[in-house]
């Protein structure tokens, strides 16, 4: 990796690279040097702008999450413009891209995004009647 030559937004692109790894290979083959790779950036400019790579996946989320809030604030924006149809298929796919779901897979527990895995297993609805104990 060259040395010495300024990166323009390195945490953005640091973040870009992190959505390619984790939509190309999933959340088992996300370290700190699948993502400097990705990015084409040395493995030092991770820890120059984050103190571990646990602060660089808080952030990350972080990063990902306000995006949706704005997104979603742009929903509620459009309320009483067009119709409700309308204005949530316009905003559904920008909330729920596959990068925003890869992410939401690799923080909870259970889950895979990796191909060939078989999925979790069916939990019961919450909506669904429950056997009374009495």
């Amino acid at each position: 990796m060259p040395t010495g030559l300024a990166i323009r937004d390195p945490r953005g692109q640091l973040f870009d690279a992190a959505g390619r790894v984790l939509l190309r290979d999933g959340p088992a083959e996300l370290t700190s040097r699948s993502v400097t790779a990705e990015a084409g950036v040395a493995k030092g400019v991770l820890h120059r702008h984050f103190t571990d790579f646990d602060a660089f996946l808080a952030e990350l989320a972080l990063d990902r999450i306000a995006v949706i809030g704005s997104q979603a604030a742009d929903l509620r924006a459009a309320a009483g413009t067009g119709t409700v149809a309308g204005n949530l298929a316009a905003a559904l796919p920008g909330l729920f891209s596959p990068e925003v779901l890869a992410l939401v897979r690799s923080s909870s527990p259970g889950t895979s995004c990796v191909p060939g895995c078989a999925p979790p297993p069916a939990r019961a609805s919450p909506l669904s009647p429950s056997p009374r104990p009495w």
